[in-house]
């Protein structure tokens, strides 16, 4: 990729302003405040367009430091470039309320898509964050970012696997990652339901068990209470035997019984009275013939009708009394069989009741008792559901595989790695003038460098060496991870170097035969 024109509409300093390029190195040199690292960031913004930051971080952010004082609804520029033997116009716009880009072929007049991709196929894949790690050196900003390990270890993974470079190791294993999350979080869900219903047939079994209490509980009073009438019917039935309604009847009739007895007494005391009296009127007139015995004989005759007459009345009460008395005992026995029915009756419908009531609460224990064993059952062989299983070997495969793809890309990359490091040492070397026959870098020790009798970190060196060995490593790593050549692009990149080294990396730069863009605010890099 070879830039040729700059067309600065509105951007920062600079309003319609056109800067031409060329291939091979060039220098644009100014004084301080002249725009230098404005052009740069220019590039940079047409190449990769010019975001927005948030919050706080929006007041210092390149779009708000290089946003026109007048006229900033008209922020805008072009780049023509050429790649791959066709020459192309990118026109963008970076207004707040207008953003735009279009890409066109100049050749042909194809329009191009920036948004699916056309002009990421132009820049072979680079991101704005390994551009800022390979061919574009800012003012004090030497040293590569953590983007660029990452994208070696990227490259290396895909590289060595399909032969591309399309694949992003940290964005897969990140992606991994998140779905592992989400994963997790469905798990945790699941497990949480699963405890739910854990926990409900544990308190269902419970509430069983007191319910199976209370009814057991109904069921031995409702026995007590079945055992204390059965009691009581015998107690009652005793009774009546020994007190029944017919003692009662013949106590009743005991005092007409005595009052009966008194009369056939008093008549049988009557007539013998009357036989002794006229036995006495006949002995008295046989022993005196002329003595009167008719007055004893009427007397004993008047005794003895009144003894017939009370022999009567009294065998009369007697029939009468015996009668009543049988009345008497057929009445008592008739009400102590209506009792005794009508008592017989209610305990039968006290026991039937009592009957249904202890059926009842058996069969309901019964099903209880059924239900609570089922669910010891279903508790003592509760197992995790086939959904929450499924999501556990899910969360495994995707930890498993992110790890893989960890463990790949580190044994993987520590080829490219070296790969970078054999590029980094030749090119160090040359800038040094084979004072340092090489260089080396990884994510334990950081940089190192070898001057053929020992290993020195580079934090020992010079400010200037530790330029060289980040310009080194940087240029090391265009050359493996970028498949079309891409302009570098230097500002004030030289000046710690002595004029020695600075002659070296300008005579590395001239035979990589691409275009170089150095802002220098001296004029020493115009003179070598």
């Amino acid at each position: 990729m070879i830039i040729r024109e700059l067309y600065i509409k509105n951007f920062g300093k600079f309003s319609e302003q056109h800067f031409y390029f060329h291939d091979g190195v060039q220098v644009i040199s100014g004084e301080n405040e002249f725009g230098k690292s404005t052009i740069h960031a220019f590039i940079r913004a047409m190449l990769f367009g010019l975001e927005r930051g948030r919050g706080r971080a929006a007041a210092k952010d390149d779009f708000t430091r290089y946003e026109p004082w007048d006229n900033p609804g008209y922020y805008a520029g072009v780049m023509r470039f050429s790649c791959g033997g066709r020459n192309f116009r990118l026109e963008r716009s970076f207004a707040r309320m207008n953003r735009q880009v279009s890409l066109v072929c100049e050749d042909d007049g194809e329009e191009l898509s920036v948004e699916h991709g056309d002009l990421d196929m132009l820049l072979g894949g680079m991101t704005a964050e390994l551009y800022d790690s390979t061919v574009s050196i800012g003012q004090l900003k030497a040293r590569p970012g953590e983007e660029l390990p990452e994208a070696l270890e990227n490259y290396a993974a895909d590289y060595l696997e399909t032969g591309g470079t399309q694949m992003d190791l940290n964005r897969a294993v990140q992606i991994l990652r998140e779905r592992r999350k989400a994963a997790a979080k469905a798990l945790r869900i699941e497990q949480e339901r699963e405890e739910e219903e854990k926990k409900a047939l544990e308190q269902e079994r419970m509430y069983l068990e007191r319910d199976m209490e209370d009814l057991r509980k109904e069921y031995e009073d409702l026995s007590e209470q079945e055992k204390a009438a059965h009691e009581q019917a015998n107690r009652r039935q005793t009774d009546c035997e020994k007190s029944g309604g017919l003692e009662h009847a013949q106590g009743g009739a005991e005092p007409k019984k005595a009052s009966v007895k008194s009369l056939l007494a008093a008549g049988g005391a009557g007539l013998l009275i009357s036989v002794m009296g006229l036995a006495w009127s006949q002995a008295v007139a046989g022993l005196s013939k002329g003595s009167n015995s008719l007055p004893f004989a009427v007397i004993a005759g008047g005794i003895g009708i009144a003894g017939v007459a009370l022999l009567v009345c009294g065998a009369v009460s007697l029939v009468k009394a015996r009668s009543r008395q049988r009345e008497q005992i057929r009445k008592a026995e008739k009400s102590a069989v209506e009792n005794k029915d009508g008592e017989q009756v209610d305990f039968e419908e006290k026991m039937r009741r009592l009957s249904w009531e202890m059926g009842r609460i058996q069969a309901q224990f019964k099903e209880k008792e059924i239900r609570r064993g089922n669910l010891l059952e279903q508790a003592g062989e509760f197992r995790p559901g086939e959904k929450r299983m499924a999501l556990e070997r899910r969360c495994r495969a995707l930890e498993l595989a992110a790890q893989e793809l960890l463990r790949a890309g580190e044994e993987t990359s520590g080829q490219m790695t070296d790969l970078v490091n054999q590029k980094a040492s030749e090119i160090f070397s040359d800038i040094t003038c084979g004072k340092y026959r090489g260089m080396t870098w990884d994510r334990e020790n950081g940089f190192r460098v070898w001057d053929g009798t020992r290993r020195i970190p580079a934090d020992r060196l010079s400010r200037g060496t530790l330029e060289q060995i980040w310009f080194s490593f940087r240029m090391a790593g265009a050359q493996v991870l970028q498949e079309e050549p891409m302009p570098v692009i230097l500002d004030e990149t030289f000046a710690f170097y002595d004029e020695k080294r600075l002659q070296s990396a300008l005579k590395w730069l001239r035979g990589q035969k691409k275009q170089v863009i150095i802002f220098t605010c001296h004029d020493r890099e115009e003179l070598v």
